[in-house]
């Protein structure tokens, strides 16, 4: 089944579950893609008619295929066009993650994945993927992917290495003494 067919499935289930009857339906696929039809949208047409639904009280998810192997490797930092710099450095800050063992998928695509879960939360207009966020989304991304990496260093570190490090010690300096345990510096 293709990307496409399973979320127009997803989209009927949400109808269904919203009790939501077929005039409805279709002016609000109408007002959101100005299509009749969900088999005339495209990908993103569909993410935006399934958000609606969420929106609205539907319980469904897409989940994307997961793989034993990273599906996508980020980019290297000139080969993509991005809105801010700062785009760089969250795929810095997610790939280092990886190779530190925290993150099943270190994919391009499982960041953007992560990214469209805590960034597309309430809003209209949504970001595909981390080139897409302008200065303040990106920085505000960043500073959540670098929390949650320091959280899960500190952790690691206390648990594994018995090393108690300050919860104040900044993030640059944390990475030095995680990677230093860990025989890499």
């Amino acid at each position: 089944m293709t990307d496409k067919a399973k979320l127009i499935q997803l989209l009927h289930i949400g109808k269904q579950q919203l009790n939501m009857d077929e005039f409805s339906y279709r002016e609000m696929v109408k007002r959101l893609t100005n299509k009749t039809s969900s088999t005339k949208c495209t990908i993103v047409e569909l993410h935006k008619i399934l958000h609606e639904l969420q929106q609205k009280g539907a319980k469904v998810k897409w989940f994307a295929k997961r793989s034993t192997k990273p599906t996508a490797y980020s980019p290297a930092t000139g080969e993509v066009k991005v809105k801010s710099e700062i785009a760089h450095k969250i795929r810095a800050v997610w790939i280092q993650m990886g190779k530190h063992g925290f993150l099943r998928d270190g994919s391009e695509k499982a960041l953007n994945t992560y990214m469209r879960k805590v960034m597309n939360q309430g809003k209209t207009v949504l970001a595909l993927n981390v080139g897409a966020l302008k200065g303040e989304e990106a920085s505000r991304f960043l500073e959540i992917l670098k929390k949650w990496h320091k959280r899960v260093m500190l952790k690691t570190l206390a648990e594994k290495y018995g090393c108690i490090v300050s919860k104040e010690t900044s993030y640059d300096k944390l990475c030095l003494v995680f990677q230093r345990y860990q025989g890499v510096v």
